[in-house]
């Protein structure tokens, strides 16, 4: 800083100190001239006397009100329930479609993320892509589109007097998406740089090589895009796509906001005329195999850190242990500092600055899976606690005062996650989506609450092998604080990644 510049600086930090004195000098003479407060009353004789322990408080149960949806078809056969809420001049759309990565091609990876992005970003037919940002600028209204594994979702969120604009431009996205060859390019060539710094993240690329060692590399769970399958996808991909899956008897739509149910209904029925619905039916997926190539794989780095991956298939979205596997999850790892993974890795033993996990429940078999980090000196002594953690949760298994945490901590989270119409609508159509019971939501906590210490002891048995783990190990093996070999699991396994920079395919 110039002296000059520093001087003017220190003027006026001292005027503004000389303010602030001046400012509080009245309240000190009024506190001072003040007559002294009375002492607390003492204790009635009797009275009951506060705990020692604030842990031995006891309240009464949180409770939900559940909003009930109206429930709606509309003519073309979009199904939609409307969540009437006035407190905020404020209306949100959330829709969902059976749509997914997991039925890409297999030469054309990358096609519904791309076609979802496109649909968003490339305009529609009545609106170039310019005049779509700046209409939705000036409306303030935001707009997503994006695709997940078996899932298409759309989302718009705007004050009540814009609404019905917003909803004619999110409308013809979906219905008539341009597919601007111009932004074609560009997302491409943004998919292509995402897929040459794939691996630049040691977690990232931990992540993505794990989910090919339990699901396999062809499966559609881990299957990543290409180079060559950016490449093969083309403008004609994007609309056969468009015209396979968006549908409107292929979705569910949820709107909740500020609004009177007939007129909404009627702007609905208004704004969706003419889509017509068609028969879909997304490829066959094969089934998930359980033939998991157990023991250690390495994937060589110049790394002070390392990143570790341990696992193996976890369990479908309606397994009847699910609430169950849910208590066990926070127990294991998903209960932040009182889980046993963080307070045995991380808080006693130092191993791992962040680690966590649990079994994942997913459309076929989500995966069980432990993540961490630690340096590379302590690699081998991190996976053998990890690998102790798992057999102590199986024998002698979770504690009865460990249950009795987790269930009162996800009982009370739970409340966080449904608090308002529009965060309720979400969790409301994403189990009407996946084919829940309706009363998922209302009974869910009645349902955690039940579980019982057996339950979660045999969950643990059931759902948790120590002995047939993928480990997967991302790191500078010749800083392992001993060889890998030593965990008993083998020989480790090099894995070789293709990191050759995409060269232009235009």
């Amino acid at each position: 800083m110039r002296r000059g510049a520093a001087r003017g600086a220190a003027a006026t930090l001292a005027a503004l100190v000389l303010l602030l004195q001046a400012w509080a000098a009245p309240a000190r003479a009024a506190a001072a001239a003040a007559p002294a407060a009375a002492p607390a009353p003492a204790a009635s004789p009797g009275a009951e006397a506060a705990p020692a322990d604030p842990r031995t408080l006891t309240y009464a149960p949180l409770k939900i009100g559940f909003p009930k949806p109206e429930r709606v078809f509309l003519p073309n056969g979009l199904l939609v329930y409307l969540f009437e809420d006035h407190e905020l001049p404020l209306i949100d759309v959330s829709i969902d479609f059976k749509a997914g990565s997991i039925f890409d091609p297999a030469d054309k990876a990358g096609l519904a993320d791309l076609a979802a992005t496109l649909m968003r970003a490339g305009g529609t037919e009545a609106m170039p892509p310019a005049a779509v940002d700046e209409a939705l600028e000036f409306m303030a209204a935001q707009i997503g589109l994006g695709a997940s594994s078996d899932m298409l979702s759309g989302s718009v969120s705007v004050v009540k007097d814009r609404f019905p604009d917003a909803l004619r431009i999110f409308a013809a996205m979906l219905r008539t998406p341009r597919f601007d060859p111009d932004r074609l390019q560009v997302e491409k060539a943004r998919a292509l740089e995402e897929i040459r710094r794939r691996y630049d993240d040691p977690g990232d690329l931990a992540e993505m090589e794990f989910r090919k060692l339990v699901y396999g590399a062809q499966s559609p769970w881990a299957r990543l895009s290409t180079v060559e399958s950016i490449g093969r996808i083309g403008r004609d991909d994007l609309a056969a796509w468009q015209r396979r899956y968006v549908r409107p008897n292929n979705a569910v739509m949820g709107v909740a906001g500020d609004f009177e149910p007939k007129k909404m209904k009627a702007l609905l029925e208004e704004t969706f005329r003419g889509w017509s619905n068609a028969k879909v039916t997304p490829p066959a997926v094969a089934k998930v195999r359980d033939d998991i190539p157990a023991g250690v794989h390495l994937v060589s780095r110049p790394l002070n850190q390392t990143q570790i991956e341990i696992g193996h298939l976890g369990v479908g979205r309606f397994d009847p242990d699910k609430f169950a596997i849910k208590i066990l999850n926070f127990i294991l790892g998903e209960g932040g500092f009182t889980s046993r993974l963080v307070k045995e890795v991380r808080s006693t033993r130092g191993l791992a600055y962040s680690i966590g996990g649990g079994v994942g429940l997913d459309s076929d078999r989500g995966l069980f899976q432990v993540s961490g980090s630690t340096k590379a000196g302590s690699t081998v002594e991190a996976i053998d606690l990890v690998r102790t953690i798992l057999r102590q949760m199986r024998d002698p298994g979770a504690t009865e005062q460990e249950v009795k945490e987790a269930k009162e901590s996800s009982v009370n989270a739970f409340v966080f996650s449904v608090d308002g119409t529009v965060p309720y609508m979400h969790a409301y159509l994403f189990y009407d989506f996946y084919g829940y019971p309706p009363d998922y939501l209302q009974t869910y906590r009645d349902n955690l609450s039940r579980v019982t210490r057996e339950q979660v002891v045999q969950a643990a048995r059931k759902h948790l092998n120590p002995d047939r783990l993928v480990i997967l190990v991302v790191g500078n093996d010749k800083g392992f604080d001993r060889p890998l070999a030593s965990l008993g699991l083998g020989e480790p396994r090099p894995l070789r990644l293709d990191e050759a920079p995409p060269t232009r395919t235009d």
